[in-house]
């Protein structure tokens, strides 16, 4: 049996137990008149009904399949995370068992709790445009942690951090990611370096004295570290996680593959990541001011085209992921707050921003030719999956 096999397995047996659980939740609402909630369960347990029946019956017309595909990729982890939510807050309030110990079980399973679903669901979109749609609306895993989770009953401060925060939907949506991206046969995450001989280690401490330089003149200089907590640390943590999953890993995978055919891919691909990084900053327009978030987003575009070229350069993840958190870390800790202050952004910012994107602009052109444009092209060679082993065989 292969991995993927295994992980077929888990899914059906974790969709089932769902299902039995939302069920079980429906007659016991239904039987203590809490009618309100018996309509709300409804709806999961018919879709979990339809993914089972369709995951049992094969032989079902390739239309249904895709069809169910779409409709619990876009649905299954928000219902996943409503169960597991609901399970916790029975197994602490029915059984009477210490909610510290309860949630932290449970967090643990929630990091590998959608790996199958990515593995099944997932690996059955074969466009690019699908698997950029679900890698996209399953970021949604990073956001919803908390619906039905009885905060009010866990009794430590750090473990109600880790879920307030984001962190822990982060680490799960790095695991769901990564499944997702073996199963489409794209690439591991870069985890262990694999630099050949034509690696230039000098461009490598340029580019890292680069990002310090500009983690350090983001913030006005180094900021004074007494300040620093658990949740902005955290917080800094989920983003660098998250986003660099998304956007790094993910999409410029799925953008690598989807252009192979084109001389530009790397380029290309480059770009249009780092671009939708910066658009997708302007979400924050609904916790601060208009002007001060579109001048994120425009930074938001620079930093994401250097994160992306160091990305590609070096073939780790973790390097970007790394610099993507001391550079929030620093700037929560110089501002005092997670959001960007101020209403108004003044010409001397727009100067230092449109400076930047300069800066990150020069260094991607010049990223483009040579030695460093044969090391990207190998390892953009890798990260859409050449030379790579994707699954594993379990002998009896």
């Amino acid at each position: 049996m292969t991995g993927r096999d295994y992980l077929k397995i888990w899914y059906r047996v974790q969709i089932g137990a769902t299902w039995l659980v939302l069920a079980l939740m429906l007659v016991r609402n239904y039987e203590m008149g809490r009618h309100y909630i018996v309509t709300t369960l409804v709806a999961p347990l018919i879709i979990l009904a339809i993914g089972l029946v369709v995951e049992l019956l094969p032989q079902l017309p390739p239309i249904i399949q895709r069809l169910n595909a779409w409709l619990q990729g876009l649905l299954q982890p928000l219902i996943l995370v409503v169960a597991w939510d609901v399970i916790t807050r029975e197994i602490i309030t029915l059984l009477h068992l210490p909610a510290r110990g309860v949630v932290s079980l449970m967090i643990i399973y929630y990091l590998v709790m959608f790996a199958p679903f990515a593995s099944v669901i997932g690996g059955q979109l074969t466009l690019s445009i699908e698997r950029f749609i679900f890698a996209v609306a399953t970021f949604q895993v990073v956001l919803i942690p908390l619906i039905a989770l009885p905060t009010n009953l866990i009794d430590n401060h750090f473990l109600l951090l880790t879920l307030e925060t984001g962190v822990v939907g982060a680490v799960a949506y790095f695991f769901l990611v990564t499944t997702a991206m073996r199963a489409w046969r794209l690439s591991w995450p870069g985890l262990k370096p694999h630099w050949s001989g034509d690696f230039n280690w000098w461009i490598l401490i340029g580019l890292v004295v680069v990002d310090l330089g500009m983690t350090v003149l983001n913030v006005g200089g180094v900021p004074d570290f007494s300040k620093a907590n658990w949740q902005w640390t955290l917080t800094a943590l989920e983003a660098a996680v998250a986003e660099e999953t998304l956007f790094r890993f993910a999409i410029l995978g799925i953008l690598f593959n989807a252009w192979r055919h084109i001389h530009q891919r790397l380029l290309a691909a480059l770009i249009t990541s780092s671009v939708l990084f910066g658009l997708a900053h302007m979400v924050n327009a609904f916790q601060q001011s208009w002007s001060v978030t579109v001048y994120q987003a425009v930074a938001a575009v620079g930093l994401g085209l250097f994160f992306a070229v160091v990305y590609v350069y070096t073939g780790q993840l973790w390097l970007t992921m790394l610099m993507h958190g001391l550079l929030d870390w620093f700037s929560f800790i110089a501002t005092g707050t997670t959001v960007m202050a101020g209403s108004q952004v003044s010409p001397a910012d727009w100067g230092a921003v449109l400076g930047e994107l300069v800066i990150f602009g020069a260094i991607t052109a010049w990223m483009m030719f040579g030695q460093r444009r044969q090391v990207m092209n190998r390892h953009v060679a890798r990260l859409t999956g050449a030379k790579q082993h994707f699954d594993f065989q379990i002998q009896y």
